[in-house]
Parts: C-alpha cells; sequence; structure tokens
C-alpha cells in the first residue's frame, strides 16, 4: 500500500501525538475515497466491482444511488461524504471492511485506511477484525493484549467480561470515560478477591490483606491504596463528585487499572 501517503508515512510526517478524537476532517475523508475506490478499481472481480463499493457506500451514509452518478461514482462519494456527521464516515470504514474481507482484500484496505487515520492525527485505528480501537502508544497496547491473554482462566471469568466492557468503553465514539474508568477498576478488583480468596472483601480489604502479609512492596501498595481513593471519590458507588477527570487522567487510570490486572493475576 505504499501508493496511499507513501512519501509521508516514511518521512515522519504524520502527527507525533494523534489527539483528533470527535472528528473526521473534509480532506481526510476525500483521502478515504482515494482509498476505496483504488483498492475496488484495482481487482475488480466477481465481488469487488466499483459499482457495489458506490452503492454500498452511498446507501452507508444515507445518501441516494443514481444509474449514472454525475461526475461518476468516486466524485458522487467523495461529495456526498462531506455532509454526513463524522460518525458516519467511521461506520463506513467499518461497513466496507466485510466487503473487502470477502474478497480477500483486507489487508491492503486496512493498511490504506490507517495511513490515512494516522495522517490525520485520529486516534483511532483499524484492526485485524475490522474494529475501530484507540491508539495507544506500543508498551501500553502490549499491555493490553497481556491482560486479555492473563484473563483469559476460568477463575477470572468475571474479570474478564468487565476488562472487555472497560475496552469497548474506551474505544468507544466518543469515549465513555466513567465506564472506561470503573470497568477496568472493578475488573482489577475482581482478580484481586479471586487471587487473595477474598470473594466479599472490598478492594481495601484486600489492601489490607496484602500489607499484612507482605505480598506486595509497601510502595506497590500504597499506590494501589491511591488508585483505590481516586476510585471512590471520583467514579465509585459512593463517589463524593460528578465524574470530572481530564482525557490524560481517564488515560492514567485506565492503564494503571490495567497494570493492576497484570499485577495480581501474575501473583
Amino acid at each position: 500500500m505504499a501508493q496511499f501517503r507513501g512519501f509521508s508515512s516514511q518521512e515522519g510526517l504524520n502527527p507525533a501525538v494523534r489527539t483528533i478524537d470527535a472528528a473526521a476532517p473534509d480532506e481526510m475523508r476525500q483521502e478515504l475515497v482515494d482509498v476505496i475506490f483504488s483498492i475496488a478499481e484495482n481487482n475488480e472481480g466477481d465481488y469487488i466491482r466499483s459499482r457495489r463499493i458506490y452503492e454500498i457506500s452511498q446507501q452507508s451514509i444515507g445518501a441516494v444511488i443514481k444509474p449514472n452518478p454525475y461526475g461518476g461514482e468516486r466524485y458522487a462519494v467523495g461529495r456526498d461524504i462531506r455532509h454526513v456527521e463524522w460518525q458516519r464516515v467511521y461506520d463506513l470504514i467499518v461497513r466496507l471492511w466485510t466487503e473487502f474481507f470477502s474478497a480477500h482484500l483486507q489487508d491492503q484496505y486496512r493498511e490504506g485506511v490507517n495511513r490515512v487515520l494516522a495522517g490525520y492525527g485520529i486516534v483511532w485505528e483499524l484492526d485485524e477484525t475490522g474494529h475501530l480501537r484507540r491508539t495507544l502508544p506500543p508498551a501500553e497496547q502490549v499491555h493490553i493484549e497481556a491482560a486479555f491473554q492473563e484473563l483469559n482462566q476460568p477463575q477470572f471469568e468475571s474479570a474478564l467480561e468487565l476488562f472487555k466492557a472497560a475496552v469497548d468503553a474506551y474505544d468507544d465514539r466518543p469515549r465513555r470515560d466513567l465506564d472506561a474508568c470503573s470497568n477496568s477498576f472493578k475488573a482489577m478488583e475482581s482478580v484481586a478477591k479471586v487471587v487473595f480468596n477474598k470473594p466479599n472483601a472490598t478492594f481495601g480489604n484486600v489492601l489490607a490483606h496484602i500489607r499484612a502479609t507482605g505480598a506486595l512492596q509497601t510502595e506497590v501498595i500504597n499506590v494501589l491504596d491511591s488508585v483505590n481513593t481516586l476510585r471512590n471519590r471520583k467514579f465509585g458507588h459512593g463517589m463524593q463528585t460528578p465524574f470530572d477527570l481530564s482525557s490524560p487522567e481517564v488515560d492514567f487510570t485506565y492503564l494503571s487499572c490495567i497494570a493492576g490486572n497484570l499485577l495480581f493475576a501474575r501473583i
């Protein structure tokens, strides 16, 4: 897929920090149309055809299909996609994944789409299953994948469901910050209760047990205790104030709880 942003993606010209969340810039929409139709035009066959991609794209964004669209199919989609809400642009990306997957062109499609998204500093990337996931630094993404592996054990079944809910909330459009924080903490709490055989204890009780037995370093326990205090005050059942964590604070909380999941699961 070197033809899509083939120079800028290799020369380090993409934004260093990807910050665009609830938006789909007009210029980006046009580049996505180029990706979509370029792959279709270069792989015309029994399944993938430019006409089919045109029809699906128009219906997906709520536009009218015409027998002979003025200016051609590319022009028509490029024109109509300018006027839809930003969410519909990402809906179209996900919708077309199934078409390119069925034609065994999903890798080309994914790489082309992700190059465009990266070029505009979009916080989303299309994963290998056709879902849009919020980008994270590579090291943190490794931790998330490791957490899924660690929690994929029968004793952590409840924690895994909570962890999945946290990831879904973090990846949602727009991001559901409260749910991401709450569910990632609940998952960590669930793992801790299983590991230390304290099914009816609070997380604070579990930490007290850990402190008494010396199962973790005091400094680590203190960090976990601070996260517990943050939860109680900001996003727990007895939260004292409305949820008001900033976006970076949500990142910190979410990733701290993921680290906690791994910590407890590996004890």
